[in-house]
């Protein structure tokens, strides 16, 4: 087919669903109408396989959306007339921008591959809109957010639907075995439904699909016990984290944001990579806790803030396909130390600096030691590779005590970030000497 008359049938398409249902508004929730549009939109991306066989044109209507999308949102008459399609939910939310973006991004990805593009599309058409519905309708069991509250009802419905987007395509227009595709519709769902849990802002529009699409590249080799594996860890992740959630400082969406980040470290890594993380979650849990009447609540970016240094270093890994395992493992026990540091900072002040650093080096050292040991008799650190362990941390702790402000104030971000990301960063650098 000429791209040009696909381009001209897509964006004629698009304005008959947004004239449909702008006429029916009136009888439609502001969340229904926008999840109409947001369906309806998928549908038409759904052929785009079968439309175009270049990338060019659905980068064309993806500039052509945005600009659309964004002119909607700048200019009063167009917002009038038909803004309140799209937006009549009060949210600061690109999700709208988001979603011609994300069906580039991953039309270019799959490369011609029909399933690779198909399935993350269909995810993020059905799965995003069946959990918000559902949620909005009958969620009762709320948890919280960066933005306020999601429910457990909405995301089970929306691990289902992402299930089944995944599940049914491949089983039945793919070579892969039944119980791998069970597996893969299983892992995958369960790890694009906490993705769904954590984003805002309408991020969940980009990183559902884009998501969806690595974890089919990585998912689609492996046999069924690896598979089984994965599956097995996640979940057995979100049940820890959730069991103790009250003994710690993070909100529902940011203790789970921590269990999708040791997986990503066992996955990209390998298994002795989500030790590090867990040693630090198993030490922060059982530190002296907050009366409930001063308990803070921390959101995303308390993870992002400690798992950024090591998320870092298993990119590189990954990416240049050397050990940095040492590293790593320095990063994870500066942060360690420095989170021992704060907390007693703080629920035990009279105590004097040099005892809680004393106390936070000991900690930190011993149990990073110990799990070293544990790498060098597996096989995948060095002896000497120890000495770094109480020297990382002795250093993070000198140079967190001056910088970390413990009153956390807005202004007081990029501070926070530098003393407690960059000094991680900076001492786990100490892994790289010879």
């Amino acid at each position: 087919m000429n791209p040009w008359l696909g381009i001209l049938a897509v964006l004629a398409a698009l304005g008959l669903l947004m004239g449909v249902v702008r006429c029916f508004q009136s009888r439609l929730s502001a969340e229904l109408s926008r999840k109409a549009v947001h369906i309806g939109m998928g549908f038409v991306c759904l052929s785009f396989p079968w439309l175009f066989r270049e990338g060019w044109p659905v980068v064309l209507l993806a500039i052509l959306a945005v600009a659309g999308l964004g002119a909607v949102r700048l200019l009063p008459l167009l917002r009038r007339q038909i803004g309140g399609v799209l937006g009549g939910v009060e949210r600061h939310s690109l999700g709208e921008i988001y979603f011609p973006i994300a069906v580039a991004v991953v039309f270019l990805l799959a490369g011609g591959n029909t399933l690779l593009y198909i399935i993350p599309v269909l995810t993020l058409t059905l799965a995003d809109s069946v959990g918000a519905l559902i949620g909005m309708r009958y969620g009762h069991a709320r948890y919280c957010t960066d933005e306020g509250f999601k429910s457990a009802e909405g995301s089970v419905a929306f691990f289902t639907a992402a299930f089944l987007s995944c599940h049914i395509p491949l089983l039945l227009f793919s070579s892969t075995g039944r119980a791998e595709t069970l597996l893969i519709g299983l892992t995958a769902g369960f790890v694009v439904m906490l993705l769904e849990a954590i984003a805002w802002r309408g991020q969940d529009n980009l990183i559902i699909p884009i998501g969806m699409y690595f974890l089919l590249s990585f998912y689609l080799p492996l046999n069924e016990w690896q598979l089984l594996g994965r599956f097995l860890l996640i979940l057995a992740l979100v049940v820890l984290v959730m069991l103790v959630r009250n003994r710690t400082t993070l909100s529902d969406s940011a203790i789970l944001a921590g269990a999708l980040s040791g997986y990503a470290v066992w996955a990209f890594g390998g298994r002795f990579w989500i030790f590090p993380p867990l040693l630090l979650f198993v030490i922060y849990v059982w530190l002296p806790s907050f009366p409930k009447s001063d308990r803070p609540v921390q959101n995303l970016h308390a993870v992002t803030r400690v798992m950024a240094g090591g998320l870092l270093w298993v990119g590189l890994s990954h990416v240049y396909d050397r050990d940095f395992l040492l590293p790593y493992l320095l990063c994870m026990a500066a942060h360690t130390g420095n989170i021992i540091t704060a907390r007693l900072r703080i629920v035990r002040e009279h105590l004097s600096m040099r005892k809680i650093a004393v106390i936070a080096f000991l900690i930190a050292s011993a149990a990073f030691l110990l799990l070293g040991s544990g790498g060098v008799v597996l096989g995948v650190l060095s002896f000497r590779s120890l000495f770094w362990l109480p020297v990382a941390v002795a250093v993070s702790i000198a140079l967190f005590i001056p910088s970390w402000p413990p009153e956390h104030r807005s202004d007081q971000r990029l501070q926070i970030w530098l003393s407690e990301t960059g000094i991680a960063i900076l001492v786990s650098c100490l892994g790289l000497l010879p």
